[in-house]
């Protein structure tokens, strides 16, 4: 995804994979020439960053950032290069960068200049080279992103209940209720009933799928071959490269040869193979490219999802089957595999890109390659599932974090509940962000352990996937080891947790506590470590239960001892669609209930 203006666009690169894709789209310029010595000879750009000119922090520590500009031709190749060396020289002077990489060409009538740069403070700004080479930036704030319409049908749209069919509800239900409480053992409750009354009123988007309609990039294409044809294709040159070129295909994915020399091989077999032998239309091969392209390196038709921002995880459960999840509500998608076969292929390049292996029941990993999410995979084997083929669930965390302004624009707080909430970052022993799945738990913990803390904050983050992630220095931030390499162990999130016992830092965080680790954070925030974590809750008051069940598997005794040592997290903060619902402080515990005392901080009132 990259930033567009009418003349300008910039791209954030964060891997060698993204960059080749980034080079591959603007490789076609006529005239290229390429200014720094280095760089020519077409070397690549991963070349230049992992070889020539090496980030000092380490491979990929830092971003490097491609800018495209549009410029006029009168000013030249040449003279254009050379303005822009002598521009950036200049800005590096006062912010530390490597400059990789100046070229110009001719593009669409226009001059294009690409500038590849690696910053190590802050990003260059791209508007003063405009003013240094007299042309004017033509700026526009939208970002170039497809998103979807939530389709609902006339039947739920037009559909409500009269004040007297409600009011009516209510008496008969309260009437039922009150049956209940008469109910004993000789007449039990459905016994003494002649219908039974829902506690709510039924609505037909109960029994409906609403549709999230996304006019995908494979809907849009334009081809010449029949579809069933143009597929047909597609099938064989996926059944090619997962078969006769696997072993090519998995070195391309390793970085070991160029996705460009991988793509301009499967053009030449597509041409040879298809187009000779009159089975595809010339005209349709760039087509099958960026089809085979998006499958192999990028996430084929689920792309589009992931590139949508309104979504927040797509589920998979069957190749037509694709569900995305829009401010907590799943709606199916109308994006669809083409069979079975087309779906495994897509799994299994999935697979392959991470070093997965598919014999494992069911597995989570991170896979780092988009440019604007990190992408936590859940995969269920198809061999314990009942049906031919693997259940997937990818979960979306945003590379740029929402931040006050942007969580208060978004409906997640405002300023007083945020404030109240930066304030228990520095003085409250324990935070639980707690709440149903796509919440927004994460997005809100993410926020909370960048704003919250002070900068001298000696922070420690475990977490099962690499979802949370910093701006700020100095963070430590551990992951789970489920697979490891030969001569290497696995490593638990109870196992961090212990860890975490002697890591000596005095602020602990769990991104989502699901076992006994959470006891170490349970010990860390009774010796005066301020701690965080979220948890799966369905409802704030059934949070503590949870957190006791989960305090059960670690060393205490019985259910009673874990909820009194559950004192010591002493603020819940219950969130759902997106918004933080309910805030409550836990201010001691009461012996004789046994159960926690509460104080009453903050409902949100419903509109």
């Amino acid at each position: 995804m990259s930033r567009q203006n009418y003349n300008v666009k910039a791209y954030k690169i964060t891997n060698r994979i993204a960059l080749e894709k980034v080079e591959q789209e603007w490789r076609d310029c006529e005239n290229t020439m390429e200014f720094m010595a280095w760089a020519k000879n077409d070397t690549s750009y991963a070349e230049i960053c992992e070889k020539i000119i090496r980030d000092k922090d380490g491979p990929w520590k830092n971003p490097v950032y491609l800018y495209i500009t549009r410029h006029k031709t009168s000013t030249g190749t040449k003279e254009l290069c050379r303005l822009a060396n002598e521009f950036y020289k200049t800005e590096q002077q006062f912010n530390p960068m490597d400059i990789l990489s100046i070229s110009a060409g001719l593009k669409d009538e226009a001059l294009v200049l690409r500038f590849l740069v690696r910053p190590y403070e802050d990003a260059p700004d791209i508007s003063g080279f405009f003013d240094y080479v007299g042309d004017e930036l033509v700026q526009s704030d939208e970002e170039i992103v497809r998103t979807g319409t939530l389709i609902i049908p006339d039947e739920i749209k037009n559909f409500h209940y009269t004040e007297e069919e409600i009011r009516q509800h209510e008496i008969e239900y309260k009437h039922q209720q009150e049956e209940l409480e008469k109910a004993t053992e000789e007449i039990p409750f459905l016994n003494r009933i002649d219908k039974y009354v829902p506690k709510t009123l039924p609505r037909p988007e109960e029994k409906m799928d609403l549709i999230y309609d996304l006019k995908s990039k494979e809907q849009n294409i334009s081809i010449i071959s029949s579809y069933e044809q143009y597929n047909k294709v597609f099938r064989e040159m996926m059944i090619f490269v997962n078969g006769v070129e696997y072993y090519h295909y998995v070195n391309v994915i390793s970085g070991k040869e160029k996705i460009s020399d991988f793509m301009d091989f499967l053009e030449h077999e597509c041409r040879k193979k298809y187009v000779d032998n009159h089975e595809l239309a010339p005209e349709d091969v760039p087509a099958m490219m960026e089809k085979l392209y998006r499958s192999l390196f990028q996430l084929y038709i689920v792309q589009d999802l992931i590139d949508d921002p309104n979504v927040t995880d797509i589920k998979i459960t069957a190749p037509d089957a694709i569900r995305a999840r829009v401010k907590g509500k799943a709606y199916i998608s109308n994006i669809s595999f083409i069979d079975r076969e087309d779906y495994l292929r897509f799994v299994n390049g999935i697979a392959v890109r991470n070093g997965i292996s598919q014999n494992v029941p069911s597995q989570t990993f991170t896979d780092s390659y988009d440019e604007e999410y990190i992408l936590r995979f859940s995969i269920t084997a198809e061999y314990v599932n009942s049906v031919p083929w693997p259940y997937l669930h990818i979960r979306k965390v945003a590379r740029k974090k929402l931040m006050d302004e942007e969580l208060i624009n978004a409906g997640m707080f405002d300023e007083k509940v945020r404030d109240y909430l930066l304030d228990c970052g520095r003085n409250s022993r324990g935070v639980v962000f707690a709440g149903p799945p796509g919440s927004g738990k994460t997005v809100c913990l993410n926020w909370f352990l960048e704003a919250a803390y002070e900068q001298s904050a000696e922070i420690l983050v475990i977490q099962e996937n690499d979802e949370l992630f910093a701006y700020r220095k100095g963070v430590m931030f551990e992951h789970v080891v489920n697979y490891a390499t030969r001569g290497k162990k696995t490593v638990s999130l109870e196992e961090l947790g212990q860890l975490a016992l002697v890591a000596g830092a005095n602020v602990f965080i769990i991104g989502e506590a699901k076992g006994a680790e959470i006891c170490s954070a349970i010990t860390l925030s009774n010796s005066g470590c301020r701690t965080a974590i979220t948890i799966h809750s369905p409802s704030s008051t059934e949070t503590v239960d949870k957190m006791a069940d989960l305090a059960m598997r670690g060393y205490a005794q019985n259910y009673e001892q874990a909820k009194r040592m559950l004192k010591s997290f002493q603020t819940i903060v219950y969130l759902e669609n997106f918004s933080v619902k309910e805030i409550s402080e836990i201010i001691g515990y009461d012996e004789k209930n046994h159960d926690m005392i509460y104080r009453h901080i903050y409902r949100k009132e419903e509109v």
